[in-house]
C-alpha cells in the first residue's frame, strides 16, 4: 500500500494539472479568451515575482515528483499549466453583476479548494514551509490571489498596486534578504 501511495503522491502534480486543464476546456470561455489573456499573464507575473524574490530564501518549497524534479520546475509548471486555467474558469464563472455576498462567498469557495489541494500536497510531504510560513498564511495568500484576479479583471492598475503592496509586506514580514539578491 506505501508503494501505491508513494505512486499516486509522485504523480499529484500531473493529475491536478489535468484537472486544471479538463476544468478549463469545459467550464473556460474559449471564445472569449483575449479577454482573460492580460489577467492570465498577471498571475504568471506574480507569480514569477514571489518566486524571484524567495529564490534563495524559501518561505515554501515544492519536492520532487515523478515529473517535476525540483521546486523551480513545478513552479514553472504552475504557472503554465495551471494558472491560465484556474484564471479563465474564475474569471468566467465570476458573478459579477450578483450582489456583494455572493461574491464574496465565490471568492471564499475557489479559496477554500485550492487552500485544500496545498493542504493535500502539505499532508503527502511535497510541500513544505520555510521561515515562519505556515498554513495560515497560505490560506491568505489563496483569498488575496482570488481577490486580485477579480481585481485585475476590472481595475488591473489597483491589481498591481495591491500586488506591490503585498510583495513590501512580505518582504518586512518575513525578512525576505533581498540585498543579498544577485
Amino acid at each position: 500500500m506505501g508503494h501505491i501511495t508513494a505512486l499516486i503522491s509522485s504523480y499529484l502534480p500531473v493529475v491536478i494539472a489535468l484537472l486544471c486543464l479538463i476544468a478549463a476546456w469545459f467550464l473556460g470561455d474559449w471564445r472569449n479568451w483575449k479577454t482573460y489573456y492580460p489577467t492570465i499573464l498577471f498571475a504568471i507575473c506574480v507569480d514569477f515575482l514571489i518566486s524571484l524574490l524567495s529564490y534563495n530564501f524559501s518561505l515554501w518549497e515544492f519536492h520532487k515528483s515523478a515529473v517535476t524534479p525540483n521546486h523551480t520546475i513545478a513552479d514553472f509548471m504552475i504557472a503554465f499549466t495551471n494558472l491560465p486555467c484556474i484564471v479563465m474558469v474564475y474569471l468566467h464563472k465570476y458573478p459579477l453583476k450578483s450582489r456583494p455576498l455572493r461574491q464574496v462567498v465565490y471568492i471564499a469557495i475557489w479559496s477554500a479548494v485550492f487552500t485544500c489541494i496545498e493542504g493535500l500536497f502539505l499532508l503527502i510531504k511535497m510541500l513544505t514551509y520555510h521561515n515562519n510560513w505556515n498554513f495560515w498564511w497560505s490560506i491568505a495568500v489563496w483569498v488575496f490571489m482570488f481577490i486580485g484576479l477579480r481585481l485585475h479583471f476590472t481595475r488591473p492598475l489597483w491589481a498591481w498596486l495591491l500586488c506591490l503592496v503585498g510583495v513590501v509586506f512580505l518582504i518586512l514580514y518575513f525578512h525576505i534578504p533581498i540585498a543579498k539578491m544577485k
